[in-house]
Order: C-alpha cells, then sequence, then structure tokens
C-alpha cells in the first residue's frame, strides 16, 4: 500500500476515534440529563398528590382522581398509587389505556429504606418515595413514560450518527490532501536521487524554502553526495597516480632487463645491473606498503583499536625510532611544561597510526631540513594537545601549499629528493580518524611547521 494511503487511513481512524468517543459522550450525558429530569418530574407529581391527600381539607380519592385527569401535565402513560404502611393501596390513578406501574415487596422494603427509590419498568421510569410521620407511613408510587424525552434522544442519535458519517468522510478526503501534500515533496526528493548517478555526481537535490525534518534530510543527503562526490574524485586520483607510479619503476626494471639480455655482460655489468633492480624493488615495495597504509587509513576512526595514550610517552620514542630509519636524522623534543592534571595528556586513539603520522611529518621535516634536524614541542589546553614540527629547510612555494597533502604531490623545490608523496595525505587521514587537524604554515625562507591538534581523551566522544 502507497505511503499516502497509510497516512490517510491512520489519519482518519484517528480523527474517527475521537469523534466516536465525542458522539458517545454527547449521547450518554445527553440521556443521563433526560433521566434525571424525568425523574425530578415524577418525583414532583408524587409528591404534589400525596400532599392533595393529606394536607388539604375536604379532599377524598375520588376528587383527587378527578384533578389528576384534569392536571394538564406532559406526562404519558403516567400512574400513581398510594400504600399505607402495611403494603395496602389508599389510592390509586392510571391513564386511560395505561397499565398502573405496582410495587412488590422489595420495592416497598427499598422505598423505606431509602428514602426514595428509582426503577425502571416497560420503559417506564418511576419513583417509589416513602413518608413517614408519627402515625403512619405511606409510600407513593409515580411512574409515567418520557416520550418526549426518548424523541429527543432518537433526534439526537440520528443528528449525531450523520454528523458522525459526514466528519469521516470529510476527515478521509481532507487527509488524502494532507498526505498528498507530504509525500509529493519525499517523491520528488526520490525522483532526483534516482537521477544522480557516478557520472553526475555534482548534481544535487533542491532545497526547500521551509525549515523542517524534509529541509534536513536534504541537507543530509547533499552532504552525504559532496562526501560521496569527494570520495570518487580521490579514489580516481589515487588510482591514476598509483598506476602512474607503480608503472614507472616497472618500466624501468623491464627497460633494464631487456637491454641486458641483448647482449653477453661481464660480472661488473651484470651487479651493476641488479643493485639498479633492487633499488627500483625497493621504492616500488616502499611505495607498494604506502599505498597499503593510506588505503587502511581512509575513512572513520570505526572499525579500529582505540585506547587511551600517553602523548608524552608516545613522543619520546621517535628520536631512537627516526635514527634506526636514518642515522643523519636529529629529532630535538621540547616538552618545556606538562600540566598537573594528567588526564590533560592523555588521548583515545590507535599508538600504531598515530606512531606512523607523526613519524612521516618528522622524516619529512628531518629529509628537508638544512641540518637534518626536526624540532618537536609539545602543548596542552584543557581541550586539546598541540604537536609543533618545525625544520629549518626551504620551506614550501606559495603555490604549491593548497595541494600537499594529496596523494603523490611533490612540491617543485624538492623534486631532486626521493620521496613518493604519499607521507603527508597519509598522516592526514590518520590525525583526522582520530578527531584531530594538521595546520601548515610556512616560515619560508627559513623552513616550514607542521602543527598537530588532537583533542584529550576526555574530549573525544563528545566531537
Amino acid at each position: 500500500m502507497k505511503l499516502k494511503y497509510r497516512i490517510t487511513i491512520l489519519f482518519t481512524v484517528l480523527v474517527s476515534t475521537i469523534l466516536l468517543l465525542v458522539c458517545i459522550s454527547v449521547y450518554y450525558f445527553s440521556s443521563l440529563s433526560r433521566q434525571n429530569e424525568f425523574r425530578t418530574r415524577i418525583k414532583n407529581r408524587a409528591l404534589t398528590t400525596i400532599r392533595l391527600l393529606k394536607k388539604v381539607p375536604g379532599i377524598n380519592e375520588n376528587l383527587l382522581r378527578q384533578i389528576d385527569e384534569k392536571t394538564l401535565v406532559s406526562l404519558e402513560q403516567k400512574s400513581v398509587v398510594i400504600y399505607n404502611g402495611s403494603g395496602k393501596i389508599i389510592y390509586a390513578y392510571t391513564d386511560e389505556h395505561t397499565q398502573p406501574v405496582l410495587a412488590n415487596d422489595k420495592i416497598i422494603d427499598k422505598a423505606i429504606s431509602k428514602k426514595e427509590y428509582y426503577f425502571s419498568v416497560d420503559k417506564k421510569d418511576a419513583v417509589a418515595i416513602s413518608l413517614s410521620d408519627a402515625k403512619n407511613t405511606t409510600i407513593i408510587v409515580s411512574a409515567a413514560l418520557d416520550q418526549i424525552g426518548y424523541s429527543k434522544l432518537y433526534e439526537l442519535q440520528l443528528i449525531l450518527f450523520l454528523s458522525f458519517i459526514v466528519s469521516v468522510l470529510i476527515t478521509f478526503f481532507s487527509g488524502l490532501l494532507f498526505s498528498i501534500q507530504i509525500v509529493n515533496p519525499i517523491k520528488k526528493v526520490t525522483k532526483e536521487v534516482n537521477e544522480i548517478s557516478s557520472l553526475q555526481l555534482s548534481r544535487r537535490i533542491e532545497v526547500t524554502t521551509t525549515k523542517d525534518e524534509l529541509n534536513e534530510l536534504i541537507h543530509t543527503i547533499n552532504n552525504l553526495m559532496n562526501r560521496l562526490q569527494e570520495s570518487f574524485e580521490i579514489q580516481k586520483r589515487f588510482i591514476t597516480n598509483a598506476s602512474h607510479e607503480l608503472s614507472t619503476p616497472l618500466t624501468a626494471i623491464l627497460n633494464q632487463l631487456e637491454i641486458t639480455l641483448q647482449n653477453e655482460r661481464n660480472d661488473e655489468e651484470y651487479k651493476t645491473v641488479i643493485l639498479s633492480v633492487y633499488e627500483d624493488v625497493k621504492n616500488m615495495a616502499q611505495l607498494t606498503r604506502s599505498l597499503l597504509e593510506i588505503a587502511k587509513a581512509s575513512g572513520t576512526s570505526y572499525g579500529i583499536e582505540l585506547n587511551l595514550i600517553r602523548i608524552d610517552e608516545l613522543l619520546i620514542n621517535m628520536p631512537l625510532l627516526i635514527k634506526k630509519i636514518n642515522a643523519n636524522y636529529i629529532v630535538e623534543l621540547n616538552f618545556s611544561s606538562f600540566p598537573e592534571n594528567e588526564d590533560l595528556m592523555m588521548i583515545f586513539g590507535n599508538s600504531d597510526l598515530l606512531i606512523s603520522a607523526i613519524k612521516n611529518i618528522i622524516l619529512n621535516a628531518c629529509k628537508y631540513s638544512n641540518n637534518n634536524q626536526a624540532n618537536v614541542s609539545l602543548s596542552f589546553t584543557n581541550e586539546v594537545i598541540q604537536i609543533e614540527i618545525k625544520d629549518s629547510g626551504s620551506g614550501i612555494n606559495e603555490e604549491d601549499i593548497p595541494y600537499i597533502f594529496q596523494p603523490f604531490f611533490r612540491g617543485k623545490n624538492v623534486l631532486g629528493k626521493h620521496g613518493s608523496g604519499l607521507g603527508l595525505p597519509l598522516s592526514l587521514r590518520i590525525i583526522n580518524m582520530h578527531k584531530g587537524s594538521i595546520e601548515f604554515k610556512n616560515l619560508q625562507p627559513s623552513g616550514s611547521s607542521f602543527l598537530i591538534t588532537l583533542p584529550i581523551a576526555k574530549q573525544f566522544h563528545k566531537l
């Protein structure tokens, strides 16, 4: 069943239920009001009869019966029966063609005990009233049919029924129009989403002018499309660059081997070729590892193992780790001050990935620094930890700065040095996975600076 019909039916059922409860309530209280009003009337009729019989001089049963016959009171099929204390009838009046409502022993007992006892017989309302004085007890039973009251109730029942049917129909068509207004924008969004393909990732859904949930949904979908488009573009560039970077050493190896196989060579020449091929294979192996690491670091922190890490302990091992890679590289740590609260030194993350990210930036600093030295400083706030890595190299050209975090990009002033252009992109992805950021500052011509900002452990899950 389509959504608009489900909304219409649900809306109609809900409103109809409320209307039905209102109609039932109106009918019930109207019926209760009729009953109370009519019972008051037959009670007054009974009291009037007994007072005339007992308190008006010269009134006897025949005269009282004539008064009852001539009284123009709107009580139909009325009857009045008076009993003495022993249950004997001392007066009785009944309209023509009407059966009198008589009291049995149960009714008389309840009338004596309650003074007033109301009951119904054959749609007639009746009341039994007990009046006692010092001499004797009198019970009067008055009954009548409220034909006018029942007619009004029937009319009210008919009006409520017709009103309910009309209201249900109005509710159904109103709900249908209402559901169409709700569903049409959703259908429009669905159509626009279906028209978006991998060849049209730049297309976006038109944002509505109203600030409602649908507007938020459209913004969410557009943001998703922005991320998908960015991911596709990165993937496309990555595949293109990776293919180029991998094919270059393979082509070099193939050419060297083909030339070597064309003629006989002496041992020294074979050794030279093998060493050259070895260097190309080593570079290609390093490039492959970097590609695998950058693929692993794509995405969010979900799915990787995260633990509490003390940042100073992670950085202390950096000089030795860099020395193992290149004995000429020097890392100078500057931990000028530590916070009294140790929680401000704790971060939440994966130590292996963070070591790889920070190591790549320090290696770049050492590689491109004039003295092969990187200066690493550490600072703390109540919310973040900042690691600044400086070098004393030639800096980066201004036109190259927007591209330094793109895979395989290398600045024009460093083309003479070995590298794959994957270190900084890998570091940025790892830091982003830890909800941090990397800020570059160009200190040209005296070098450059990278500022890594990471949230402390207590702030990690709030971001």
